[in-house]
């Protein structure tokens, strides 16, 4: 058991890096396999929620010729084993991206579902949620901005780590300084 946990866990290391290279390779056959049939990939903002393969292939399909050159990264990983063939983890991630010829640079975390579908993890459902989201001259000026998220030309509210009760218990009145 302890060693089928172990084998797990870095199968699902795997499933998360891959996602990223798949992403940045923009090779769409392999990022659409990573989810089950009925797999879900959902921002927390409610920007994006797309369930099955089919729904996430068309969406994909139409997203990715929009960047440029990018680099998505994962960071600390946590998984929570909840039977043999599910478990559930948080992933943070950072990425670096090419839009329309300016440089943005993101981070996120990933609130994960994993699945063991056809003897191979898959993703159930991730939900990203952001720190924050624009370009990278803006950074130092504005990573304090409540509204962290510079996406197509709008100024929206970064998820986190505001939505954290943790986080508000220190900071009741926003980011603090």
């Amino acid at each position: 058991m302890r060693l089928r946990q172990l084998e797990d866990r870095f199968a699902l290391q795997d499933l998360v890096a891959t996602y990223c290279q798949a992403i940045d390779d923009r090779d769409l056959d392999t990022f659409v396999a990573l989810f089950t049939d009925d797999g879900r990939m959902r921002h927390r903002d409610g920007g994006m929620d797309v369930t099955g393969r089919d729904a996430l292939r068309a969406y994909y399909a139409a997203r990715f010729p929009t960047y440029g050159v990018t680099f998505h990264y994962p960071h600390a990983h946590t998984i929570t084993f909840d039977g043999p063939d599910a478990a559930h983890g948080t992933l943070s991630a950072h990425a670096e991206m090419d839009l329309n010829g300016e440089f943005f640079l993101a981070a996120f975390r990933y609130s994960d579902r994993y699945v063991r579908d056809e003897r191979q993890w898959r993703f159930g459902e991730r939900v990203l949620a952001c720190w924050y989201y624009m370009r990278l001259a803006d950074l130092p000026t504005q990573i304090g901005d409540p509204l962290r998220k510079h996406y197509k030309g709008q100024h929206l509210p970064a998820e986190l780590p505001e939505s954290l009760a943790t986080y508000r218990a220190w900071h009741p009145d926003g980011l603090g300084r």
